[in-house]
């Protein structure tokens, strides 16, 4: 897919989307991806940096993850 094709398909896809929400969501995640300065992991923590460190160290290991199913049960009561 070419570019004008990509940018043309994410427009649609925000056009179709009607809750400010996840509207935000999409801005928020695309304003930050264009954040190089690393301002996201300095704002944390040294204790949150260790966690999210210690997360992707472990889900290099097949047997510490869980299926999606799994966690949905986990977390049912959050929704």
């Amino acid at each position: 897919m070419s570019l004008a094709e990509l940018k043309s398909e994410f427009h649609n896809l925000i056009d179709q989307i009607d809750d400010p929400e996840i509207i935000e969501q999409f801005y928020n995640a695309m304003s930050q991806s264009f954040n190089s300065d690393g301002a996201m992991w300095n704002s944390l923590t040294p204790a949150q940096q260790q966690s999210v460190i210690d997360a992707y160290e472990e889900s290099k290991n097949d047997d510490t993850l869980i299926t999606l199913d799994e966690l949905k049960i986990k977390y049912a009561n959050w929704s």
